[in-house]
This record gives C-alpha cells, sequence and structure tokens, in this order.
C-alpha cells in the first residue's frame, strides 16, 4: 500500500488550510467514527485519493472541485476482511473484487494459497495484480497452506521454502498467513525460519490457532507475537486468546459460522474478547452475492447483541490495527485513504456506494469502473494432468466374503471436522459398494498434478445423497480432484467430465451430467461473470438437494473431508485413508492395521 511521500503531505496540509481545493468533496453525510464510537453530520473533502478534511469543507471547495451530495447517508470507512481464501470462490480475480467491493470490502488479506499450489510465485503475482486492477486492497500474505500442502500426503514442491522466504520480501507483502502455532510449539525448523524473517522485517503474522490452548499457546507465543487467530469456536477459546494479546477474527464463511455463537453467549461483555474483526475463510459466490461478505458479518453481529457502532469497528479500525495499517486505512481521518462505504442505516447495514482511493468504484449497489476484457494465458489452463477413467477405476474389493468393517468418515454441516466410525457392510459381488440407503457414500481423490495415477478411496456418511456423484477440483492444500457419490458409474462419469473441461463442479445422475459449473482457469475459477457464477452453483446446489443431500455447502464441506492434515480424525487422500490424530495411512478394513 502506497505511503505519502513528504511532498504530498505538504499538499494535503494546503488543501486542509483552503490555500488549494480539494478534488472530491462529499456533502451533507453523517460520518461514522470508529475512533470515538459516534456519529454525526460531516461532509468530508478528498485530495489525492486521501481524506484531507472531516467537517465544514467548504473552505477546500474550488472552482473544480467536485461536489457530491450524500443526503443524510451514513459515511463509514472501507470494511477490511482479514482472512479469506479467495480461491475458494470459484470466481476470477476481476469478477471476485467486483463482487467484494459492491458489498463494501475495500481491503482483503488474503494468500492466494491455491493458485500457489497449483501454479507457484508466477500464479500468485498473475491472481494478485489481476485482483488489484478492480480497485481494491490486496494485503497479500505469504501462504503458508501452499508451503505446507498435505505434508507428509502430499507436497508437490510448488511453493517451496526458498519461495516463501522470496515472496516475504515482496513490496507488497504484508507477512505470513495461517502460521501454525502447533508448528512453533513442536519447534518445526522451516516455519521457525520464517517467522524469524517476518519478524525482522517487521511485518504481520496472522496465525492458526485451532486447538491450541495452554501452555502450547504460550510456548508458541513467547517465540512469536502472533497478531490474531480466526478459528475460535467458543467463547472460552476467543476469551483465552483475546487476554493473551491475539485479536479474534470472527468467522462466518462457508465451512464455519461461529460469529453468532461466540458473541450472542455473552453479548454485554464483548470487552473480553477484546477488539476483535472478522474472516470469511472459504465462502461460495453464491452465499457472498445473497447474504454479503463483511456487511453480512456486521448484521450478524448486530443481530446476536453486538452495539452497531461496535460491529462496525470489527470490520474498520480493528482490521486495520491488526495489520498495523491504521496510520493508512481503518477509520475516516485526515491524512488516510479516502475508502468510504455509503449506508442508508447502521443495522441493515445496506451498500449503497463504495469509494476507494477517492474514487467511486460502486454506486446504487453496482460496480462501475470500466475493466478491459481479459484473456487468460496458457500457464493458467488445462492443469487437470489426467487421462479419461476406466468403469474399473473405483472399485474396492472385498479381501474375504462375509461380513466386513470399514473405517467411515463422518462429515457435520458447517464443520471443518471429521470423526472417524466404523460400521459392518455386506460386499456386493465381491467389491464393496456405497449404500446409500444407511447413507454410506464412495469419496476418492485423484492426483491431478503430478500424473501419479495416485487414487485414494474411502467411505462417508453424512452427505445424505440418495443417487448421483458429484465432483470437483477445489479443496484445500492440494487441489485435487475428489468425487463422492451412489455408484461407480455416476462417479466415473463425473469426474471424466472434469478431466475433459479442466476442472471445476459436477453432479452426475443416472448415467448423465446433469448440472454443472466449468472452472477452466487453473480448475478452480471460471472466466464467466459472478453473476452467472452464482445462477449456475445456485442450480448446482438444488439439484444436489433433490438428491438428497443434508449439507448446505457440499462441495466446501467434501473440500475438507479431503484434506488429511488438519481438523478431524479420519479423511481420505490420493495415497489412502488418513489418520489425521496419528498422521498416518490406515487400512480400509477397520480390522487391518497398516497398507
Amino acid at each position: 500500500m502506497d505511503t505519502a511521500s513528504i511532498a504530498e503531505k505538504k499538499l494535503l496540509v494546503r488543501v486542509a488550510l483552503g490555500e488549494e481545493s480539494a478534488d472530491t468533496v462529499l456533502l451533507g453525510g453523517v460520518v461514522v467514527n470508529v475512533h470515538t464510537l459516534e456519529t454525526y453530520p460531516a461532509d468530508i473533502a478528498i485530495k489525492n485519493g486521501r481524506v484531507v478534511f472531516v467537517g465544514d469543507v467548504s473552505h477546500t471547495v474550488g472552482a473544480k472541485t467536485v461536489t457530491v451530495d450524500m443526503n443524510g447517508r451514513y459515511l463509514v470507512p472501507g470494511f477490511i476482511e482479514t482472512h479469506m481464501h479467495v480461491g475458494g470462490s470459484q470466481l476470477n480475480m476481476t469478477e471476485f473484487g467486483k463482487l467484494a467491493l459492491s458489498h463494501g470490502t475495500t481491503s482483503i488479506a488474503t494468500d492466494m494459497y491455491e493458485i500457489g499450489i497449483i501454479r507457484g510465485m508466477k500464479g500468485i503475482r498473475y491472481f494478485l495484480e489481476e485482483l488489484r486492477a478492480t480497485g481494491i486492497k490486496p494485503l497479500f500474505l505469504v501462504p503458508m497452506p501452499a508451503y505446507h500442502q498435505d505434508e507428509a500426503f502430499g507436497n508437490i514442491g510448488t511453493f517451496t521454502e526458498k519461495d516463501a522466504m522470496e515472496v516475504l520480501n515482496w513490496q507488497d507483502c504484508y507477512g505470513l498467513n495461517e502460521v501454525n502455532l502447533a508448528k512453533i510449539a513442536d519447534k518445526d525448523p522451516g516455519v521457525e525460519r520464517l517467522v524469524e524473517e517476518a519478524q525482522r522485517l517487521g511485518k504481520t503474522l496472522v496465525g492458526h490457532a485451532a486447538a491450541t490452548s495452554g501452555k502450547r499457546l504460550q510456548a508458541a507465543l513467547n517465540f512469536m507475537a502472533l497478531t490474531g487467530d480466526h478459528e475460535c469456536v467458543t467463547w472460552e477459546d476467543a476469551n483465552e486468546k483475546a487476554r493473551l494479546g491475539m485479536c479474534i477474527q470472527l468467522r462466518d464463511g462457508s465451512v464455519g459460522s461461529d460469529i453468532h455463537r461466540i458473541i450472542s453467549e455473552r453479548p454485554s461483555e464483548l470487552n473480553t474478547i477484546g477488539d476483535f474483526a472478522y474472516s470469511s475463510d472459504e465462502i461460495a459466490p453464491d452465499r457472498m452475492e445473497i447474504l454479503g461478505h463483511l456487511d453480512a458479518k456486521i448484521r450478524m453481529s448486530i443481530e446476536a447483541g453486538a452495539a452497531p457502532l461496535l460491529a462496525i469497528r470489527g470490520a474498520t479500525l480493528n482490521a486495520a490495527r491488526m495489520f498495523r495499517l491504521d496510520h493508512e486505512i481503518g477509520s475516516l481521518s485526515p491524512g488516510k485513504w479516502a475508502d468510504i462505504v455509503v449506508i442508508d442505516d447502521l443495522r441493515s447495514v445496506k451498500v449503497r456506494d463504495v469509494v476507494v482511493n477517492g474514487e467511486f468504484l460502486v454506486r446504487d449497489g453496482s460496480y462501475v469502473r470500466t475493466l478491459p476484457q481479459r484473456r487468460y494465458p496458457e500457464f493458467l489452463v488445462n492443469t487437470v494432468h489426467l487421462r479419461t477413467l476406466s468403469p474399473e477405476s473405483f472399485q474396492v474389493k472385498a479381501p474375504r466374503r462375509g461380513t466386513l468393517r470399514i473405517r467411515l468418515i463422518r462429515a457435520r454441516d458447517g464443520s471443518l471436522f471429521s470423526e472417524s466410525l466404523t460400521t459392518d457392510i455386506e460386499p456386493q459381488n465381491g467389491r464393496v459398494e456405497a449404500d446409500q440407503d444407511r447413507d454410506i457414500l464412495k469419496v476418492v481423490q485423484l492426483d491431478r498434478h503430478q500424473r501419479s495415477g495416485r487414487i485414494g478411496i474411502g467411505f462417508l456418511t453424512g452427505f445424505g445423497l440418495k443417487n448421483g456423484a458429484i465432483a470437483s477440483t477445489f479443496n484445500p492444500c492440494s487441489e485435487n480432484l475428489s468425487v463422492l457419490g451412489t455408484n461407480d458409474a455416476d462417479m466415473i462419469l463425473a469426474a471424466n467430465y472434469l478431466i475433459e473441461k479442466g476442472g471445476g463442479f459436477v453432479v452426475a445422475s443416472q448415467g448423465r451430467v446433469v448440472r454443472a459449473l466449468d472452472l477452466p482457469i487453473a480448475g478452480i475459477a471460471s472466466e464467466k461473470a459472478y453473476r452467472e457464477v452464482v445462477e449456475r452453483l445456485s442450480e448446482i446446489h438444488a439439484e444436489i438437494d433433490r438428491m438428497g443431500c443434508t449439507i448446505r455447502n457440499p462441495f466446501h464441506i467434501l473440500a475438507f473431508m479431503v484434506f488429511p492434515a488438519h481438523f478431524g480424525a479420519l479423511k481420505v487422500c490420493s495415497h489412502g485413508l488418513v489418520d489425521v490424530e496419528h498422521g498416518r495411512i490406515v487400512s480400509l478394513f477397520a480390522d487391518e492395521t497398516r497398507e
């Protein structure tokens, strides 16, 4: 983020004194002051994209000054997302930026880890520059998930420690993302070196402290001054970390929603979770379009009992302070970037206009900047390296006749975590098959990067599918091809469709593809406009609902059931079935030991 030079600052001083004129003035608005938690009528003068005066700005108006009547609406600082994996939106960065801005998001902390896994630093830089062109401010962080990937269960070497060190020294890099406190407590040398370099450079450390507390939490904090954590799921967890000086990044997204649960428990005691901010982590574009982005999180906090101005401060000043950027963004104060969200009232937080660096990018809820049509380069397409699958590809042979006891992954709606169960199953014609009547589905992951031919197979419960199959090339830390279904034929059909199209989401049933969203950009993003993507996803989700699925965001939950490094007890990956707690491959059959 560019800082003002001495010459620029002197110009702002002259405008504030009335010696030179402002570029733009916003008249007749009600300023939301997130420092003092109050509102009052005030005008705002803007020069060179920065707020230069708040109050009576008549002395800054010259012959060429553009005046805009705010008609008594509230003027709020631009919303700041503290943690989101934008590759999980299924949108190209142009369309993601448009959608986020239309909901008032003017800055977003993200790590581009998905494209980092698939196409390394070159892909990261491309996505980053495309996002920046929309006008939104990317607060880019080193993607630690791309560095770790699936750890022992898959690291294709596309983003190494050397790469991470180089990226950390980029001028537009603000620190490390998803620093796992457990790895600090376990004295992981690579993570320690990266943390040490980030601290030497004075950059931010954004944490991942799931299920980390007590001695291990405080031991890790001794090594690094961690600024925040987005993995708090209970009041007690948030309170413990806030007491230790961490910013609680209250999460609401497609795989987890913690805002209402945490705030509503003790709304009169919000001070005991400190100066909280917000994160999305992973959020599907249809949810983002229909419910909103940070505007929705503010509404949710208010509904849970937070005072409106305190809820708004969580999306503005608190977020800026977390990244040590409150001298540039986070409030409507002289010298800061003129990032302003115009809303009608403090409870509905309906976004009408959005200003970034003094430029109106959204008017009456619609993005207005003209952007050129983008043609995506060859290195970003054709990234699913798999041959067409045969009907036998997903078969599981029974090791013997008679009843078998198998390990079973249990998924839960709205949770990243899996459980480990066992159940008896009867082989059919010498094979172990899904049993939709008992909600036992087959789940498969295929390596789509290295042409290794690896296929991991397991069984899963919790989705409720009664027929057909779904498949996806979106999943954390591997971005492999994953398939879930009630029968091999539809599963093979779905997988082959994605191999042919270069990635996406697909639903197959009764021998035909019934719904699909193609994601040809690295297998994770569409080239289409966000409204078309949202429409396609809504159709897909409606179709999956008709198939009996009880999971609200099936592709996002499936994505975490094939993530073997964290969150739960049992997962599947391209190497096989993984006992997450002990970090080892286990047999599908519970009476066997290791494969």
